[in-house]
């Protein structure tokens, strides 16, 4: 389990239907087989996160993820993410970038769930103690503002945009940013893609950049100035909406948990 404390055994067969692991191998390793051309060579670990799950696999000398959802209402919005982040790897963008399936589909829905397929991208989580890290943190998320802004479609959100917004990330923190060879390899998970305006965005992600799975602190304020520093050099924020975001870190802060 990811954050739940939840047997993980009983989730398994609750939420998914899988009476064990090995039924989850049998069952990848048919789908693989069938839809993407690939066998299967082992199943490393499994992890269960609300209505997900995500299984580390093998598959020949390539380390993939295979994550699939049983939620059926986001369906369509998981279809959608999975274009949003094969078009931002195809700008160069450090993204896990989803494999086409055979019939050229990034998302596929079978048996139930919605399944897509990625490599493993190598790194460690970020680390909010390195400045170094902290500020190619900043740079990225200006950098992620930018091409965003530029997306030509319009992923489906429970609102619609509104005027003064774009869309941002929405869960830019260590959990899901890795750093490998002296600079960010990944930004990961997009699945809370949203529109807000970019102040938002990055007052929220300066309050919980540090923030993994458990035991969720405040970013050090140290940490959050040289973020929004180097955020501010790369693409500035207007004057009226910068003197905004020590206001809505505060809002975040006194929110906790979230």
């Amino acid at each position: 389990m990811l954050w739940e404390p939840t047997d993980p055994a009983e989730a398994l067969a609750r939420r998914f239907r899988f009476e064990s692991p090995t039924a989850v191998d049998g069952w990848l390793s048919d789908v693989l087989a069938q839809h993407w051309g690939l066998a299967l060579s082992s199943c490393e670990r499994l992890v269960i996160s609300g209505g997900n799950i995500m299984a580390w696999i093998t598959v020949g000398e390539r380390r993939m993820i295979a994550k699939w959802s049983v939620h059926t209402p986001v369906f369509g919005r998981l279809a959608a993410i999975a274009r949003l982040t094969r078009w931002l790897d195809e700008r160069g963008l450090p993204v896990s970038a989803p494999q086409p399936a055979r019939d050229g589909r990034l998302q596929l829905e079978l048996d139930g769930f919605s399944l897509g397929l990625q490599n493993v991208v190598p790194g460690d989580l970020l680390d909010v103690a390195d400045v170094a890290q902290v500020r190619a943190a900043g740079e990225m998320l200006a950098t992620l503002h930018t091409e965003l802004a530029a997306y030509p479609d319009v992923v489906p959100t429970a609102e619609p945009p509104r005027s003064g917004t774009q869309l941002v990330g929405n869960d830019f923190r260590s959990a899901n940013i890795l750093w490998a060879s002296g600079r960010i390899s990944a930004v990961l998970d997009l699945e809370e893609a949203r529109y807000e305006r970019r102040v938002d965005d990055l007052a929220k992600a300066a309050a919980l950049l540090g923030t993994r799975y458990h035991n969720w602190v405040p970013t050090p304020p140290d940490a959050r100035d040289a973020f929004i520093d180097s955020y501010q050099a790369a693409h500035p924020l207007p004057a009226e909406e910068l003197d905004e975001v020590q206001g809505i870190i505060a809002k975040h802060i006194d929110a906790w948990p979230p």
